[in-house]
């Protein structure tokens, strides 16, 4: 499957779905197709999701937009957001734009990072989803879910499960009846049925949650 291959994936997975769980097939159906965007992640495009992906950490939607775009605009009047861009600020600069000293402390941990192994961030596309995780979270402020999230949003991988997402776990009891108090292991060996396409599996349960859609982020 190519990596980048999830719209055209679509109707395999709905044939998937038919043998392994009309349930959550049914849904798909009605929902139609989730569309991904189809352009290869770059190195850049790559940090600036990590660091948008860090400012939205326990903020609502609107309110991590804001900041992101306070933090974008300053960046771009500077040379653009990159690690040397946020290397250049403490975080009491950063404030400025509605960063918490934590929130700026998390960006300059991933900046310093990325300027230590410039080579294996700017290759994150080459590496396993196993490798992108460990990698993405020895650093301070990224945890397993976001590295899940990077996975299936900004690197396109077809086949990413985030067990720990309160989202997923919602919908999986309204449609499956699997308590939200179970292990990530029970919720894991579920989504077993929809591999190779777990990602795809993942957006239409987010889609279950109707006026609820986005993923919630379990920190």
């Amino acid at each position: 499957m190519h990596i980048h291959g999830m719209n055209a994936d679509h109707q395999e997975f709905i044939a998937h779905l038919k043998r392994h769980d009309q349930i959550l097939y049914d849904r798909v159906r009605s929902h139609g197709p989730v569309t991904f965007p189809s352009v290869k992640p770059t190195p850049k495009s790559s940090f600036i999701a990590l660091c948008r992906a860090i400012v939205g950490q326990q903020l609502s939607t609107k309110a991590a937009a804001t900041i992101f775009l306070r933090l974008s605009e300053w960046a771009e009047a500077n040379g653009g957001l990159t690690p040397s861009f946020i290397l250049k600020h403490n975080a009491q600069e950063m404030r400025n734009v509605g960063l918490s000293l934590q929130k700026a402390s998390y960006l300059l941990a991933l900046s310093n990072a990325w300027n230590d192994n410039e080579d294996r961030f700017e290759s994150l596309h080459t590496l396993s989803n196993e490798q992108v995780i460990a990698t993405l979270t020895e650093i301070k402020g990224i945890g397993i879910w976001t590295a899940q999230m990077f996975l299936i949003f900004t690197l396109l991988r077809p086949d990413v499960f985030a067990p720990g997402d309160l989202g997923l776990k919602k919908a999986m009891e309204r449609l499956y009846g699997i308590s939200m108090a179970s292990s990530e292991s029970i919720f894991r060996a579920h989504a077993e049925r929809w591999a190779p396409y777990r990602s795809l599996a993942c957006m239409h349960l987010w889609k279950v949650l109707d006026s609820n859609e986005s993923a919630e982020v379990a920190l």
